[in-house]
């Protein structure tokens, strides 16, 4: 029997951008034990990714002030969205 939770999971990958990290610790606090600092870099790390609820790995993404965190499903960016500027000439 299939556990739920990699049905859930089935496709998702969660990348973690070092250059934006600002260890903040707020994905650590959202979902704990998920989302940790790394002691040497002080960047966040994905722990117990296969632990993990989908509510969790997304807590820990929305709190993330400099959007560093970023999930994917099926090769697709799910979140943080990337958005059309508003401003500028519209694209033909």
């Amino acid at each position: 029997m299939t556990n739920t939770n990699d049905q859930r999971l089935r496709g998702i990958s969660v990348e973690i951008d070092p250059a934006r990290c600002i260890a903040n610790a707020k994905c650590t606090v959202a979902a704990p034990g998920i989302y940790v600092l790394d002691e040497e870099t002080g960047v966040a790390v994905l722990e117990h990714q296969d632990e993990a609820t989908l509510e969790q790995l997304f807590a820990g993404a929305r709190a993330c002030p400099t959007q560093a965190i970023i999930i994917s499903q099926l090769g697709r960016r799910v979140f943080p969205q990337i958005l059309t500027p508003m401003f500028g000439e519209p694209p033909e």
